[in-house]
């Protein structure tokens, strides 16, 4: 029989054990105004090995207007997942976004006609955040920010500071992605360790490229935040792996100042906040300045790490690159 037409973008989502949220992903791309015949979802089994598939189950018995296919990627790791599902896609455009997120019906068909009518590399959407069951410390701005970003512009804008995409509602051309290099997989969640800017390095390595990005703030996904991830345990584990992923983020790209803030002046803001917080009993202003700290204290211990080991940065954001940014699979 012949091969079936290509779909025009492959939807890739990296999967650890949340399959009920995989299903409710599938059933709302089912509903999207991007005609079926035109998409696919690829799926990847990111769980521990095992010979219980629960993922592939889960999908098998599924209905679907479109293509579905799961992949096993044994190295544990949200980057690793997607790199095998972009790998593997066969649409000419790949959209990554995460099991648990909702997009709305035009989201596909709204990313689409951004890239191509301003003819870009990518396109990131607006991602939402919603807090299901509250909050345990009531959010300041800079701690809402550790789950998305809170800002978007009013109209398609590049993708500069004060912006930034995020990667679980993002839309590239395969083949450029192919060409400069997938997800770095040091970066990135993976496992119970939080890191993350796999998709922060990723947009600033392509536009250090001459690949342009835009969010298209028209194209909406919604993500739930639930209470465990709004406590003073996960803002310092966020912290310090944020931390120690932008220090990571010197040896591929030029790091934007603004996404370092780690001197003397942010030493110094975060103790006050620490120190005024606990004083005048403002939990929120206390946990901010407790997860800036943390934050600092790894991104200057792993460069000093990355130093020992001879991993060389390629320069700080008011200086041009002296060689070209390696390729990351």
């Amino acid at each position: 029989m012949p091969e079936p037409a290509a779909p025009l973008v492959s939807v890739v989502v990296s999967a650890r054990g949340n399959t009920q949220n995989v299903r409710n992903l599938l059933d709302a791309l089912a509903q999207q105004t991007l005609p079926a015949a035109q998409l696919e979802a690829v799926v990847v089994d990111n769980d521990p090995p095992g010979p219980i598939r629960l993922i592939a189950e889960a999908v098998r018995d599924g209905d679907w207007p479109f293509a579905v296919r799961v992949l096993y990627e044994p190295t544990p790791g949200l980057s690793a997942g997607r790199n095998r599902g972009i790998c593997a896609a066969r649409g000419r455009y790949v959209a990554i976004t995460d099991p648990d997120i909702t997009p709305e019906p035009a989201w596909l068909q709204t990313l689409l006609d951004a890239i191509k009518k301003e003819n870009v590399f990518a396109v990131g959407g607006r991602t939402t955040v919603e807090y299901p069951g509250g909050q345990v410390v009531a959010l300041t701005k800079a701690l809402r920010e550790c789950h998305g970003a809170v800002d978007w512009p009013g109209g398609r804008e590049v993708a500069v500071w004060p912006y930034w995409v995020t990667g679980c509602n993002l839309l590239f051309h395969r083949q450029t992605a192919l060409d400069i290099g997938l997800f770095r997989t040091d970066l990135g969640r993976r496992g119970r360790w939080m890191g993350d800017c796999e998709d922060l390095e990723f947009i600033d390595r392509a536009r250090q490229a001459g690949h342009q990005t835009l969010i298209e703030p028209a194209a909406v996904a919604s993500h739930p935040v639930y209470r465990p991830e709004t406590t003073l345990r996960y803002f310092l584990r966020q912290g310090a792996g944020h931390g120690v992923c932008v220090a990571r983020m010197h040896l591929s790209v030029i790091v934007e100042p603004a996404a370092i803030q780690a001197g003397r002046e942010a030493v110094h803001a975060a103790v006050i906040n620490l120190a005024a917080g606990w004083t005048f009993l403002d939990r929120s202003r206390a946990v901010e300045g407790a997860r800036d700290l943390a934050r600092i204290g790894a991104y200057h211990l792993e460069r000093g790490r990355l130093r020992l080991l001879g991993r060389r940065s390629i320069g700080l954001a008011q200086h041009s690159p002296t060689k070209e940014s390696p390729a990351w699979t």
